[in-house]
């Protein structure tokens, strides 16, 4: 799918990248500790990872700035559901100290980016017509 003349393919989003990299840890750490934690949280923690770039993606494919807004914002929402989910297994041994900072260091990096891509795009949001 060619790009959209003025939107950048979200392949080219550092906060994809950085989101898919974080898939990536979640993965592996889920794979790790899997003796230590319940399947049924595993699966949830690996959801809320894969929503986060699935819906910047999404977003970024949609026609409005405020239809992109709209998924940056449940994206957002699934990084803040995998950092509960994060401290939880931390607290209940189910990751090592080691393995929850690392997660949690990726999630404020892709927070960071998420939150420049929302200012981005409600500052546009005054040059789209209603």
């Amino acid at each position: 799918m060619p790009d959209t003349p003025g939107r950048p393919n979200f392949h080219n989003l550092k906060a994809w990248k950085e989101a898919t990299h974080l898939v990536t840890l979640t993965y592996a750490v889920c794979a790790k500790q899997r003796r230590r934690l319940d399947l049924r949280l595993s699966e949830q923690i690996k959801r809320a990872a894969v929503s986060i770039p699935s819906n910047v993606a999404e977003g970024n494919g949609r026609g409005t700035n405020k239809d992109a807004l709209r998924f940056l914002y449940i994206a957002r929402g699934s990084l803040h559901e995998l950092i509960a989910q994060v401290e939880a297994c931390q607290t209940m041994n189910a990751f090592t100290p080691e393995d929850a900072l690392q997660l949690l260091e990726q999630t404020s990096i892709v927070g960071r980016l998420i939150g420049g891509l929302i200012r981005y795009r409600k500052s546009r949001l005054e040059n789209e017509d209603p």
